[in-house]
């Protein structure tokens, strides 16, 4: 790879292939439809079915479940096989699963049966799969890259709930999970298909091959440092208390008295696709660990100043800054601090932190919001949580020499 391409050379010599597959795939993947339209079809499904918003929104949960369980399964097989064809096989399966949603006949644990299974057949549509192209075929522009490709979640929360709403509204709900199936199945899968090729992966006759293509850290090295350690207490806790806000912030702020708190959280979309942007060409530029604390300390501030109830439109475009940074940040600091030779395997245990994390933390913070804490406790607690991240980001240190990973292997 050629340092002095830049973000440009690299895309116009092929990585543009590679770039808009990347956005398809989180745009049409699981970690963005599922997430961003399940609440344009709680309503109608309760409806249907006479349940409460909560046992259909309780899916989420099962999901998940079968993230956390299957996550490393996913990035074991990515490592070792073609990352293309696993990312094939999982967008059949998430339009599988959601075709399978559009059939439920009202039994609550078909329902949830179904939300675990669509984590296990869609595992490879989440952002390890797509990521791993990026930094592999981008080296000098990485960190923009991944912002570009992973704001394919952002495309997905703008647009995706009024489309839905669209046809549920003129076809029932059940036409809404079969637009979502069709939509992988003719827009995901071909642009995959075409467009997803790795280099290294693909030329590589074998499993063994592929990975000595690749320089790093094994995953059993990874584990030994302090990196691999403090990478995961860090974005653990930024998730527990980013991702655990976000889905509280009406009833906080109204809580709070803050008028319009709707339209301040509808600012969330925007600041998140712009933050991958902006974090991306920053990381690129300077130390990643640096503008990942800066980002996590404004937030922190910013939340600190919503405790007190003054600048409300600030703090939550200080938490969606921080909430778009995440994605493009984990990757950029696994092949920095260990490399692609174990990238899969290490990025798949760093995402079901992640995932673990983003689903205890909005429980955690709802039920704090309605106990002793209230809503200001609620906030200085997540500043204090921020803080941590911030200190763990900085304890990072530089980055390892390479030569020192040749030597190690």
């Amino acid at each position: 790879m050629n340092h002095s391409k830049g973000f440009l050379g690299e895309a116009f010599s092929g990585g543009w292939r590679i770039l808009l597959a990347g956005v398809m795939g989180m745009a049409l993947g699981i970690s963005a439809l599922p997430f961003y339209t399940l609440g344009v079809f709680a309503q109608p499904v309760a409806d249907d079915f006479a349940w409460s918003r909560t046992m259909v929104v309780s899916g989420l949960s099962f999901q998940m479940v079968g993230t956390v369980l299957v996550a490393w399964l996913a990035g074991w097989m990515i490592d070792r096989y073609s990352v293309r064809k696993i990312a094939l096989f999982s967008q059949a399966g998430l339009a599988l699963a959601f075709f399978l949603l559009a059939l439920q006949n009202g039994s609550l644990w078909l329902w949830q049966l179904n939300w675990f299974m669509l984590a296990l057949l869609g595992i490879g549509t989440s952002p390890m799969s797509w990521s791993r192209g990026i930094v592999e075929k981008f080296e000098s522009g990485r960190g923009l890259a991944l912002g570009i490709a992973l704001s394919g979640s952002g495309i997905t929360a703008f647009a995706g709930p009024p489309l839905i709403e669209t046809i549920i509204e003129a076809y029932g709900w059940r036409a809404g999970y079969f637009a979502l199936a069709g939509a992988i199945t003719l827009v995901g899968i071909p642009s995959t298909w075409f467009l997803f090729r790795i280099s290294a992966q693909q030329n590589a006759g074998s499993p063994a091959k592929t990975t000595s293509l690749l320089t790093g850290l094994s995953f059993r090295q990874a584990l030994s440092t302090r990196h691999f350690w403090l990478i995961l207490l860090a974005f653990c806790t930024i998730t527990f208390a980013i991702s655990g806000t976000i889905p509280n912030l009406v009833p906080i702020m109204q809580t709070m008295g803050i008028r319009q708190a709707a339209y301040y959280v509808s600012l969330i979309g925007i600041a998140i696709i712009f933050s991958r942007l902006i974090s991306g060409y920053l990381i690129d530029r300077f130390w990643a660990p640096g503008v990942a604390a800066t980002l996590v300390l404004i937030a922190a501030g910013a939340c600190g100043l919503l405790s007190q109830g003054i600048a409300p439109a600030f703090a939550v475009i200080a938490i969606g800054v921080a909430a778009g940074a995440e994605f493009d940040l984990i990757a950029f600091l696994c092949v920095r601090y260990f490399g692609m030779r174990a990238y899969g395997r290490i990025y798949s245990w760093l995402w079901a932190g992640f995932a673990l994390a983003t689903g205890m933390g909005s429980i955690t913070i709802a039920y704090f919001v309605e106990t002793g804490l209230g809503p200001a406790g609620v906030m200085l607690a997540v500043v204090g949580a921020l803080v941590i991240a911030a200190a763990a980001l900085l304890a990072l240190g530089r980055y390892p020499d390479p030569r020192e990973w040749d030597h190690s292997a």
